[in-house]
């Protein structure tokens, strides 16, 4: 599974599920207890901030938000970094909508992968790296890429509900059936799809928090601090998520996504009906490191 933009990918956005208060709240919590740790004064005049794999900019929003309620904006470069043009182009559109509503952030989004980071940014002292890590294959890879941008006692966060824990005991039969019916759906509605045995999802490659917490070690992190919050996230989010291309390939990998996503569309609500659930709690785990 590739994180290539097509055409039919931009169709299958992040965007909807992104959308829900929940994920705003769990998100403006990691953001808030990560700048807590920035110094009084910036060292070089200003605060450099790196959003990566900020998709449509909702995480640059949520620090450009904080910066302003500590009274340190006009001291802040925001660097937004994203494989996805399209989603660059409604990052920009959000920061534009940021300013007519009186928060003058200073934001460059700019195209890349984490591999082009170093000839992008140096001494940064912040990076957030939300709800994507999970989708990395070489989580220490990525984690040594982002200590090289950061000055040194710089700030790393990250987060994810696709790790080893993130399953609220007791929900792993919502999950099964949303699963089963979907794949039902496929064979009485499509049956000439079948899904690919071969397909080995980035999703499924889940870490304990321990496992996170050696990888930041070993990338040359000294302190490192975790949490696992608990959210309730709705069947309609739930919806929205089987929606997403990534998804879509996690659950029902070699399924073309139009089949995919309506089948997860239809099982989620048949599975929430026969459980009687309106909602499913997820265990969110969020880290804030700090460079050696």
């Amino acid at each position: 599974m590739g994180l290539t933009e097509t055409d039919e990918t931009n169709q299958f956005t992040f965007e909807p599920f992104a959308a829900h208060p929940f994920y705003t709240e769990v998100n403006r919590a990691l953001v808030r207890q990560a700048l807590a740790h920035l110094p009084a004064q910036p060292k070089n005049g200003q605060f450099t901030i790196v959003d990566m794999a900020c998709g449509t900019g909702a995480i640059t929003r949520l620090i450009a938000e904080e910066m302003a309620r500590q009274g340190r904006l006009e001291q802040t470069r925001l660097i937004g970094v994203d494989p996805s043009a399209e989603a660059l182009r409604r990052a920009d559109t959000s920061i534009k909508h940021m300013k007519e509503a009186g928060i003058n952030a200073q934001a460059d989004f700019i195209q890349g992968e984490a591999d082009d980071l170093p000839s992008i940014v140096h001494d940064a002292d912040a990076a957030f790296f939300c709800n994507a890590i999970h989708l990395v294959p070489d989580k220490l890879s990525a984690f040594r890429q982002m200590a090289a941008i950061l000055t040194s006692g710089g700030i790393f966060a990250c987060n994810s509900a696709f790790y080893e824990g993130t399953y609220v005991p007791g929900t792993e039969r919502f999950y099964r059936l949303w699963t089963r019916r979907a794949v039902g759906w496929l064979k009485k509605e499509h049956p000439e799809v079948h899904l690919s045995r071969e397909a080995k999802a980035m999703a499924m490659q889940w870490v304990t928090p321990d496992g996170y917490v050696n990888f930041f070690k070993e990338s040359g992190f000294s302190h490192v601090e975790f949490e696992q919050t608990d959210v309730m996230i709705s069947v309609d989010a739930w919806k929205d998520l089987g929606q997403y291309w990534l998804f879509i390939e996690g659950a029902l990998p070699g399924v073309p996504l139009t089949y995919g996503a309506k089948a997860l569309e239809v099982a989620v609500y048949q599975a929430g009906e026969e459980l009687q659930l309106t909602e499913v709690p997820r265990t969110w785990l969020q880290i804030v490191a700090t460079k050696s």
